[in-house]
């Protein structure tokens, strides 16, 4: 009894120790806005006052997650993420419905091999775009942010911005220097995706650079080809932000890939082509003053046909957030689209305000 009763203390302090390497965060924040959209004077479409998830116009979407992370001694370390959207405005699931469409992967690391990651995340250039973007990966003054151009979806930037059965491995970080590789290898009929990422961080300044592709199931050819470039730099009083992006060979894709769509982007002015390559452009500001933060950018996308059909697309951003606490605050912004697909789309302007809360 008493070899038992030693058996069963060394097994609980042992569990003990387990449980005191291991942590489970359960995270979270819920976006939501007010919106009114003026829409071009060609659509036939009149203005629009709706309340929004924080997925459109917003700060960030709305989601809720677990978080798992355990140390297992000699500097490995194992983790997890299983994150679900939501849509705040009508509590219904965003991704289509996923139970954990934001993110769903397995992690191990060390500081000194790197990480592994595998599951369903985030591509590699919506990182380097967001570094192009005041207020982070937000929504309001993203450049990859898209269009309804006369009742179809046209992306800006091109961002899935998530795939699929995704491989990664990062570097560690040499002298400020780390790079990135992920490959989806798709599943039956699927497309497969490629990545890969250089970045750099050092003090105020910061740059990135991605490539990716999907390789096409039906042709075998590589398509949706995609050179994503950002840098950014601290001032300390303020930071300039800039970013460019170069597409071609746009095709449809299925299952997995950096841009999930049924067919290439369609562009609708005095004609209508198919788009077969864009290049696009954006810059901007953050300034901080108190609580508030500013920001500004200026964002260009030129879309062209196989042949010479072309057409650009530009919107000039402003946006201010307000911070209440550490993981609250008021947000606002402005924006109006320029160039000859302004009188074409659904959001020619767009003003908003919004709040938003993080656990």
């Amino acid at each position: 009894m008493k070899q038992v009763l030693r058996l069963s203390a060394i097994a609980l302090a042992l569990c003990g120790s387990a449980h005191a390497q291991s942590t489970v965060t359960l995270f979270g924040l819920v976006d939501l806005n007010v919106t009114n959209t003026s829409a071009g004077s060609k659509t036939g479409v009149g203005d629009l006052t709706t309340m929004n998830d924080g997925t459109v116009n917003g700060m960030n979407g709305s989601r809720w997650g677990v978080r798992v992370a355990e140390d297992l001694g000699n500097g490995l370390k194992a983790g997890a993420v299983l994150e679900s959207g939501l849509l705040a405005d009508n509590g219904t699931q965003a991704q289509g419905g996923r139970a954990f469409g934001r993110q769903a992967f397995l992690s191990l690391s060390s500081a000194a091999a790197g990480e592994v990651r595998l599951g369903r995340q985030y591509i590699l250039s919506d990182s380097v775009l967001g570094m192009s973007n005041p207020f982070g990966n937000a929504l309001t003054l993203n450049p990859g942010t898209g269009v309804t151009n006369m009742g179809k979806a046209l992306p800006m930037f091109l961002n899935a911005p998530r795939a699929d059965n995704i491989v990664q491995y990062q570097t560690p970080s040499f002298g400020g220097f780390q790079a990135a590789v992920q490959a989806a290898p798709g599943e039956g009929s699927a497309d497969r995706f490629h990545g890969v990422k250089l970045g750099f961080a050092s003090g105020p300044a910061a740059a990135a650079l991605s490539y990716e592709w999907n390789k096409s199931r039906t042709t075998g050819d590589n398509v949706n080809k995609s050179l994503t470039l950002a840098a950014n730099y601290n001032f300390g009083s303020f930071k300039l932000l800039g970013g460019l992006q170069r597409n071609k060979d746009l095709a449809a894709n299925s299952g997995n890939g950096a841009f999930v769509v049924t067919a290439a982007p369609v562009v609708t002015t005095t004609s209508t082509f198919t788009v077969t390559k864009s290049s696009g452009y954006t810059f901007g500001a953050e300034l901080p003053v108190d609580k508030f933060l500013f920001g500004l950018n200026y964002s260009k996308v030129k879309y062209e046909s196989a042949g010479s059909a072309n057409a650009d697309l530009g919107k000039v951003a402003l946006g201010a957030r307000y911070g209440l606490s550490k993981n609250t605050f008021l947000y606002s912004s402005f924006s109006v689209a320029t160039g000859d697909l302004k009188d074409y789309i659904s959001q020619k302007r767009v003003v908003q305000a919004g709040l938003r809360t993080a656990f």
